[in-house]
This record gives structure tokens, C-alpha cells and sequence, in this order.
């Protein structure tokens, strides 16, 4: 079972990925449902 600083290690990391992946469009604004959309994505293909 991984350690609390791990844990939070992940969570960094993916937040740290998530707001890359928004700034390849700076232009764009995202909605709610967009940004909920990009991290079902995210946690789909991190499980693969």
C-alpha cells in the first residue's frame, strides 16, 4: 500500500499533467463539464 507522500506524490503529478494538457490551448476556455470530461480521461488511460 503506498505511504501518504506518495499518495500525494500521484496527486501532484496528475494535477501537474492536467493543467499541461489545458495549456496546449490557452486560447480555449474550458467549462465544467469539459475539465470533468479531461480528468475521467486522465484516470482512464492512467489505468490502462
Amino acid at each position: 500500500m503506498p505511504t501518504e507522500k506518495e499518495r500525494l506524490d500521484v496527486l501532484k503529478s496528475m494535477a501537474y499533467d492536467l493543467t499541461k494538457i489545458i495549456d496546449k490551448e490557452p486560447d480555449k476556455t474550458y467549462t465544467a463539464d469539459e475539465i470533468k470530461s479531461l480528468i475521467d480521461a486522465y484516470i482512464i488511460g492512467a489505468q490502462q
